[in-house]
């Protein structure tokens, strides 16, 4: 193999290793459970701090069908730059 194959091959393996990092680096976050209410911005209010519910099966479900409605949530916490985003992994209706 000559040399310019072999530092092709090498720079295509970091670029590979950091993508992989970025990628598996939200699912390292330690979950966390929330209770709160969720309203029609697509966003639960719990404990007096909104949180945007981010792209998942379970939050897509929560945001269309528990609207006004109390909900316990296990996710990840995830800061943007416009505020927190919850990946809700699971939920359940909370009493009042």
């Amino acid at each position: 193999m000559c040399k310019k194959n072999k530092r092709k091959l090498m720079v295509n393996f970091v670029i590979i290793s950091v993508v992989l990092w970025i990628l598996t680096f939200p699912a390292l976050a330690d979950k966390v459970t929330l209770v709160g209410e969720v309203n029609d911005n697509q966003e639960i209010v719990a404990e007096g701090q909104i949180y945007t519910v981010g792209d998942s099966a379970a939050g897509d479900d929560l945001v269309r069908n528990y609207i006004s409605q109390r909900v316990k949530v296990v996710g990840r916490i995830v800061e943007t730059e416009n505020g927190d985003v919850i990946i809700v992994d699971s939920f359940e209706t909370a009493p009042e």
